[in-house]
C-alpha cells in the first residue's frame, strides 16, 4: 500500500539538536563568562575593556546565574529563527505544500513542469518554463530526489532551460524598460547585500516572465515561454 504523502525538512534528530546545542552552549558560555572576561583583560588589545571590566568586578556567582538565563535564552530564539527559516514540503500524488515560517504555499502536480536543486535551493518551474518556487532546501538531494520520483513528480538533474539564459546589463536590448529597471535595483540590491531586497525583486521579476540565475555576481535571465 503506498503512502498518501510524505514530508521533507528537518528530521527528528536534526530537530532535537537544534533545541538542544544553541541552549547549552549558549547556558554553558553565560556560565563561564567571569572566567572568559579575566581571560579578555589579559589579552593586549580588548574591545568593548569598559564593559568587561565591570562584569569581571561583579560577584562572579551572579554573574554567571544572569549570564547563563541570558545564554539560554539567546539560545531558544536562535531555534525558533532556524525552525522559522526552514523549508518543510508536504508531497501527495496531487499537490505539493510548500510551509516556511507561517507561509503555506500550495502548487498543484498538473502546474509543475520540472523540480530540480540548485546551489541548495530548490526550484519549481510551470508550464510554460515560469518560475513558480525557490527556496533554500537543506535536505539531503539524494531523499528529495527519490522522493519526488516515488510521487511521480517531473524531477530533473540540473535547470533544463540552462542554454537560454544570457547576462544582463543595464539597458539591455532584449528586455523592455520595466524589466531592465527591476533588474537594476536588483543589481543594486545584491551588491549592497540586502538579500530580502533581493529576492522580493526576483519574485517580482518571477510574476512578469523572468528567472534569474545568479553566477559570479552577475545576473543571467532568461524570459519565459508565453513573454512578450
Amino acid at each position: 500500500m503506498r503512502e498518501n504523502e510524505t514530508v521533507l525538512g528537518l528530521s527528528k534528530s536534526e530537530k532535537t539538536l537544534i533545541i538542544v546545542v544553541p541552549m547549552v552552549l549558549g547556558g554553558l558560555i553565560g556560565w563561564f563568562i567571569p572566567v572568559i572576561a579575566d581571560w579578555l583583560l589579559k589579552l593586549p588589545v580588548v574591545p568593548w575593556e569598559g564593559l568587561i571590566e565591570f562584569i569581571a568586578s561583579l560577584n562572579s556567582f551572579w554573574v554567571s546565574i544572569t549570564a547563563t538565563i541570558i545564554g539560554i535564552v539567546v539560545g531558544i530564539l536562535l531555534t525558533l529563527t532556524i525552525f522559522e527559516e526552514s523549508l518543510e514540503i508536504t508531497i501527495t500524488y496531487d499537490n505539493l505544500q510548500l510551509k516556511l515560517g507561517d507561509k503555506v504555499d500550495t502548487i498543484d502536480k498538473k502546474d509543475i513542469s520540472a523540480i530540480y536543486i540548485e546551489y541548495k535551493q530548490l526550484i519549481i518551474l510551470g508550464k510554460s518554463s515560469n518560475e513558480l518556487y525557490r527556496e533554500t532546501f537543506e535536505t539531503k538531494i539524494d531523499t528529495v530526489r527519490e522522493t519526488f520520483r516515488a510521487y511521480k513528480y517531473p524531477w530533473k538533474e540540473k535547470d533544463p532551460f540552462k542554454k537560454e539564459y544570457q547576462r544582463w546589463v543595464l539597458g539591455h536590448p532584449d528586455f523592455p524598460e520595466k524589466l531592465n529597471a527591476l533588474l537594476y535595483a536588483r543589481e543594486h540590491a545584491l551588491k549592497e547585500d540586502i538579500k530580502e531586497d533581493a529576492k522580493h525583486l526576483r519574485e517580482d521579476l518571477a510574476k512578469l516572465g523572468v528567472v534569474i540565475r545568479d553566477e559570479k555576481n552577475s545576473q543571467y535571465v532568461r524570459l519565459v515561454k508565453d513573454t512578450n
